[in-house]
């Protein structure tokens, strides 16, 4: 998400066509359009869909199962290209991205941004799929007027881990329970004994989160994790773990606030 907000900004900025493509892969198996509606902006150039049929082998992972094939023809049809671990180093060296799009044939491969971009462009560029919404509707539907988000992060974070242990949480939420008495809690989390800590601490009358395993094995497990972030963008402040940009992009989408606990 913050790649297609970037590239849509370097988009308008340089009036340079963008193609943004979403590749289903490990750690995020599921398709653009089991997310979100079909996003496109004919007006600046900009395209963000799936990669469809040959793309989807041109533009994979090059790895040894793919004989690395990928990469030999990435590097045939494209004279610039910048992959995934050299950006963050890039943008640490103030990288002038602007003359690299101008040059032409680039390619980037992406999960970090590249510059600055509006938070209101995630409300523009994506637009929940209604099975999504429903859910998240049905999700959110015990809301109180000062339901406050809770995202803990654990399983293979182990930043997340290390610096926002659980007690963090603990301190924060009991406070804010004190302080309204129609406090309810909205706990995303990946990890299960997280979930029944928090159940057993608040209750299920005060504790609201989803039934489901967190996953991402599968689509499921990811269209859950969008659920998720949508119900944190609605609530009225949200708590978060180091480590994890998850519950930065909901209280972005929202334009709620958002504190990180860390030690």
């Amino acid at each position: 998400m913050r790649v297609a907000a970037a590239a849509y900004t370097m988009c308008e900025r340089l009036e340079l066509p963008m193609r943004v493509l979403w590749l289903s892969q490990w750690g995020m198996p599921c398709r653009f359009d089991q997310l979100f509606e079909p996003c496109s902006d004919a007006a600046v150039g900009f395209q963000l869909r799936d990669a469809e049929g040959f793309e989807r082998f041109l533009y994979a992972r090059s790895r040894l199962v793919n004989l690395h094939l990928p990469r030999l023809l990435q590097r045939l049809k494209y004279h610039n290209i910048i992959l995934s671990p050299q950006i963050y180093k890039l943008n640490e060296a103030g990288f002038d991205y602007d003359a690299w799009f101008r040059r032409g044939s680039n390619l980037m491969f992406a999960y970090r941004h590249c510059c600055e971009w509006r938070p209101q462009l995630l409300g523009r560029l994506f637009k929940p799929a209604p099975p999504i919404c429903l859910a998240a509707d049905e999700l959110c539907a015990d809301f109180t007027p000062h339901t406050v988000g809770c995202h803990i992060r654990r399983t293979d974070n182990q930043e997340s881990i290390d610096r926002s242990p659980t007690e963090l949480f603990f301190d924060v939420l009991d406070r804010e329970c004190d302080r309204h008495a129609d406090t309810s809690i909205f706990l995303a989390t990946d990890d299960d004994p997280t979930k029944r800590q928090l159940l057993d601490r608040y209750g299920a009358d005060r504790l609201i989160c989803q039934k489901h395993r967190a996953t991402r094995g599968n689509a499921a497990g990811i269209q859950d994790a969008l659920v998720e972030m949508l119900a944190l963008s609605r609530t009225t402040h949200v708590y978060g773990t180091a480590g994890s940009t998850f519950s930065e992009m909901a209280t972005l989408w929202g334009g709620i606030g958002l504190t990180i606990l860390s030690r």
